[in-house]
């Protein structure tokens, strides 16, 4: 209905602005997933690898926090104990033969806690024992399981991978303990709530049916179902999982590249930190 004429004297009120029309919501059709800028913009404090390859690329570290943690206190023990001898004027005898006694228990943790560790990177897998480094590339691997430690299962460069004389790497980095094996037990007796049969001892992740096609938001409101069977694992058990998965992928990526062999050396720096003040320590006894 149009306004009429303007009455003289009264003012004219001007009709009132239709609101902006707004799109008609569809429903039923998915919604465009965001892109890569608007994701990253969304969470500025959190850097993703640009593509799945780069970040299996990536140099990876697996060590336990006990064996750490025991160095650090038993390295602040004998430094509190050394400052007491200084202060308190202890004879020169009997300093000698502490401080040798405590440099050669320091020797020994460092050789057998600080020292040990597993490393991954693009190559293969790098082993440091207390006295022996081993590396182990990707194509050579055959599995990785737990034991009495994490083991890497290899086959010999030029061989079959089902060969009878294959070898195995143990890391002493990543042991594994009574109550970690109980607890390994039980989940063993039911990995297909996570949808991951067994294959040759070892789980491989398989994305269920129930969850293919659920992408996007979904992703991103809850972990996947692997990432919450992966965290529901003992650590060492889950170090071996994410290696053997890992291994799996490296041996398809690199499945014509003519293998490396795998190379394996004593290390010396570790047994002399225990041998020197031991030796030492046998010579003050002996004066």
């Amino acid at each position: 209905m149009s306004p009429g004429p303007a009455q003289p004297g009264r003012p004219v009120r001007p009709a009132p602005a239709e609101p902006p029309s707004r799109p008609e919501p569809t429903f039923g059709a998915p919604a465009e997933p965001a892109s890569a800028g608007a994701r990253e913009s969304a969470s500025p404090g959190v850097r993703r690898p640009a593509s799945a390859s780069a970040a299996a690329a990536g140099r990876e570290v697996f060590r336990l926090a006990p064996p750490v943690v025991f160095w650090w206190v038993w390295v602040a023990f004998a430094v509190a104990n050394v400052a007491d001898f200084a202060i308190q004027g202890a004879s020169a005898r009997f300093a000698a033969v502490v401080t040798a006694i405590l440099m050669t228990v320091t020797g020994l943790a460092y050789a057998l806690a600080l020292r040990p560790k597993v490393a991954a990177d693009e190559t293969g897998v790098t082993v440091v024992n207390p006295f022996r480094l081993h590396h182990v590339p990707w194509s050579l691997i055959q599995a990785v399981d737990t034991g009495d430690w994490v083991r890497i299962h290899y086959a010999p460069a030029g061989g079959a991978p089902s060969s009878a004389k294959a070898k195995v790497v143990y890391c002493w980095a990543l042991y594994v303990s009574a109550r970690t094996k109980r607890k390994t037990a039980r989940l063993t007796r039911r990995p297909e709530r996570y949808g991951m049969p067994r294959q040759g001892g070892l789980f491989r992740f398989q994305t269920p049916g129930w969850l293919a096609g659920q992408q996007g938001n979904a992703e991103d409101s809850r972990l996947p179902e692997e990432a919450r069977y992966l965290a529901s694992l003992p650590v060492t058990k889950a170090i071996a999982v994410r290696l053997d998965t890992r291994a799996e992928k490296e041996r398809a990526r690199a499945a014509d590249a003519a293998p490396a062999g795998v190379t394996a050396r004593w290390m010396w720096l570790p047994a002399a930190a225990i041998a020197v003040p031991a030796l030492a320590l046998l010579i003050i006894a002996l004066l």
